[in-house]
């Protein structure tokens, strides 16, 4: 857990032992809770919406109302038939917010690819408090058509929403990759390089082998993250492309399974064996002594 982490869960917990010894306003009175959150922290929150005292549900519901926090919808919404009335209380008070929240995500994403300077710095800001899982792949649209600190702003939007949703995590580099604008040789030359050193290059050299040794691993595994990545960001671009592009994304995404299973199932030497991602499972990199997941 990260120190940044600890420290926002003891203000927190501060803010419960204050409720639980009679002085309201503990948590939705603190606004350093609203100003310091990161959507990461909401899976340590929304345990509290099930917490024994009411007045720290309730004040919970509060802190992510204010914070915006889309995590908590499907409990707040339960809850909010189900509790004490004070804590229904809040939950429409949640309820009305996010839904609002919602509404203003269109003229959001409008801002963001029509405008710049302080009006799209501000939607950008908005998005990443707001923005949802499904909107993901329309920001990736803009992000890849902006530069410099435009860029900079929609990566930070991104993340944050992406932080949001744990199961997002094992794609987080893919989402935070930068699409690229469609060119046609460029990437049928991707293809060819890729399908030979797959096909011919990795089936000879390694794929033989049973045991490898770091330095091999670690090669083999980041091209492989590489191919992935081009060809999640080349995605849009295959309906400019020809039928034929298609169907060789399609052999070379093959390739690159058998080959990512190949990979995994080897002894790497001098690192030891079974170095897999304990997320996504992908072959991790050895790199000045520390071990790391080129998808994560």
């Amino acid at each position: 857990m990260s120190d940044n982490k600890v420290g926002y869960l003891e203000r927190f917990l501060g803010g419960v032992d204050k409720i639980e010894s009679g002085r309201p306003g503990g948590i939705s009175g603190d606004r350093w809770l609203t100003v310091y959150y990161r959507p990461e922290y909401a899976p340590v929150l929304l345990r509290y919406l099930s917490y024994g005292n009411e007045n720290v549900r309730a004040e919970t519901v509060m802190l992510l109302t204010d914070v915006r926090e889309p995590a908590a919808a499907d409990a707040v919404r339960s809850m909010s038939v189900s509790d004490t009335g004070k804590v229904r209380g809040a939950c429409i008070g949640y309820l009305n917010a996010v839904s609002d929240a919602g509404g203003r995500v269109p003229s959001l994403m409008d801002v963001l690819k029509h405008s710049r300077g302080e009006e799209f710095s501000k939607a950008a800001s908005l998005m990443g408090s707001l923005g949802r899982k499904e909107d993901i792949d329309e920001l990736r649209k803009i992000y890849g058509q902006v530069r410099g600190e435009m860029r900079k702003e929609l990566f930070g939007a991104l993340e944050r929403i992406i932080g949001r949703y744990p199961d997002l995590g094992p794609k987080r580099g893919l989402f935070l990759s930068v699409p690229v604008p469609p060119d046609e040789d460029a990437y049928d030359r991707f293809i060819t390089v890729s399908t030979e050193y797959l096909d011919k290059r990795y089936r000879e050299n390694v794929s033989a082998q049973k045991k490898i040794d770091a330095k091999t691993a670690n090669n083999v595994s980041a091209a492989l993250a590489k191919m992935r990545t081009r060809i999640y960001n080349e995605s849009d671009n295959l309906q400019h492309y020809g039928a034929e592009e298609s169907e060789r994304t399609s052999e070379l995404t093959e390739l690159i399974r058998w080959a990512s299973e190949d990979l995994a199932s080897k002894t790497v030497l001098q690192g030891g064996p079974g170095h897999l991602c304990p997320k996504c499972g992908a072959q991790m990199i050895l790199y000045r002594g520390l071990w790391s997941c080129p998808e994560c």
